[in-house]
């Protein structure tokens, strides 16, 4: 088995388990299940996602549950796989039938043993936050440079080999790729693929939208079925997974990623774009009361310890605004505004 399907199966399985999957990737996913060659790397993961369970081994019980629920899972999965190799079922049925199967197998098991999953990603490197900002730096073999994002996750090989260098993104990152003309990379996320020979891009899946941003460079996008553009800086390709529809934006990429700069910069910045940067960063929505303040602008920088009301009281006397906070989930701003 090639390290691109290793790796195709484990983002997928992953994504699976965090009910992520789209039609297409649950059709693809139960696919590669059904193949002979991908039988030993299915086990693994489920081996790795039972001992992710907790289970305490030293109850006798718990053990002969665990055994014989596991023993019945791989039963029907290679049932399930011959069927499908060799008598040609319908591809729903093999992709419904072990589906159930695999969800019916974690659901009795954590409810005979009383336990909570401890969800972790299945990936070869996994980032996990090591920050108050939930921010990590990876440093990756060819030299590339990539900063994840909170609960986000990478999957990328120790060292690359072959022509080509790639790894599959569950959530956001921030790509610096070392100059390789001779092995391009490839970011898979989602039902896309992004392109590149040496750029700094950052790429967001959240739920069924899909981001790509450029800072530097140059990148080509891609599905399975066309090209949707090559996206230059300051520009932005945006991908819906549920209906295949597109665009292409200009924007300040500034933004986007500020995210994952240690402190809070913004410079010559609109009151609108800041709302979506505050949104984001401090997971409270901030909302705007008219669309005249969204076309005040204003330059001011903040630590990455500065609250986020302290923020709000900076930008409020310097756009002559007010604001209302409930102390939870949504601040509205409200003022005169300013005109274009």
């Amino acid at each position: 088995m090639s390290t691109t399907s290793v790796f195709r199966i484990k983002y997928l399985f992953q994504k699976y388990l965090d009910a992520l999957c789209t039609p297409e990737e649950l059709d693809e996913l139960f696919e590669l299940i059904a193949k002979e060659d991908n039988l030993s790397e299915i086990e693994g993961l489920l081996e790795k996602l039972w001992s992710d369970t907790g289970v305490l081994t030293d109850v006798d019980t718990s053990v002969a549950h665990q055994k014989a629920l596991y023993n019945k899972l791989l039963e029907i999965i290679k049932k399930e796989k011959n069927a499908y190799s060799f008598q040609k079922r319908s591809l729903a049925t093999i992709i419904y039938s072990v589906a159930a199967t695999i969800a019916l197998f974690i659901c009795v098991s954590l409810y005979l043993l009383h336990i909570k999953p401890k969800p972790t990603p299945l990936q070869t490197q996994v980032a996990k936050p090591a920050s108050i900002r939930h921010v990590q730096e990876l440093k990756l073999a060819d030299g590339s440079t990539v900063l994840l994002n909170k609960n986000s996750h990478l999957d990328y090989p120790a060292k690359f080999t072959g022509k080509t260098r790639e790894v599959y993104l569950t959530g956001e990152a921030y790509f610096d790729i070392k100059h390789d003309p001779l092995h391009p990379f490839l970011v898979h996320a989602g039902q896309i693929t992004t392109r590149v020979l040496g750029t700094a891009f950052n790429i967001k899946s959240e739920g069924r939208l899909i981001q790509v941003t450029v800072t530097r460079g140059k990148v080509k996008v891609t599905t399975t079925k066309e090209t949707l553009g090559i996206v230059l800086p300051n520009h932005q390709i945006s991908y819906n997974e549920t209906n295949h529809q597109f665009s292409k934006n200009l924007l300040n990429a500034k933004t986007t990623v500020l995210w994952k700069e240690a402190d809070l910069v913004m410079d010559h910045m609109s009151l609108k774009e800041a709302a979506a940067v505050l949104t984001e960063r401090y997971g409270v929505k901030v909302m705007l009361d008219n669309e005249k303040i969204g076309n005040c602008r204003f330059s001011a920088t903040f630590l990455n310890t500065t609250g986020l009301e302290q923020v709000i009281k900076v930008l409020s006397h310097l756009n002559s605004l007010n604001y209302k906070w409930d102390g939870n989930s949504e601040i509205i701003l409200s003022g005169p505004g300013c005109e274009q």
